[in-house]
């Protein structure tokens, strides 16, 4: 990412087992497209790296719960962003999960 481009990360080929997390995918890219937005927004302004490094967190347990091993991963990479305070990598990693939901949304929804 040293490129200084969104990157393009990979969806999973299936979506979960459960049926009950299938019928939440819509809700769950929704909230997250707009959490990635507006609460992004307002931890980089506050330049908190605690906050940053719990959004990173955040962002692993949630995507993981749905079986998107892939994008869980971001938020782990994020947390070490936080770590070396890599705001503009880490903003990169954002647009990249803006997108990857939005081909949920497309492709599931």
């Amino acid at each position: 990412m040293s490129d200084h481009t969104v990157p393009n990360f990979p969806l999973p080929d299936v979506l979960p087992a459960d049926p009950v997390l299938v019928d939440l995918i819509p809700d769950f890219v929704d909230l997250w497209m707009r959490d990635l937005t507006t609460m992004w927004a307002d931890i980089k302004s506050s330049g908190d790296t605690e906050e940053f490094r719990r959004f990173g967190h955040t962002i692993k347990g949630s995507f993981l719960q749905f079986g998107f091993k892939e994008l869980a991963a971001v938020g782990k990479s994020m947390m070490d962003d936080a770590a070396n305070s890599d705001w503009q990598t880490a903003d990169l990693k954002v647009q990249g999960l803006i997108d990857a939901l939005q081909r949920i949304k497309t492709k599931w929804c």
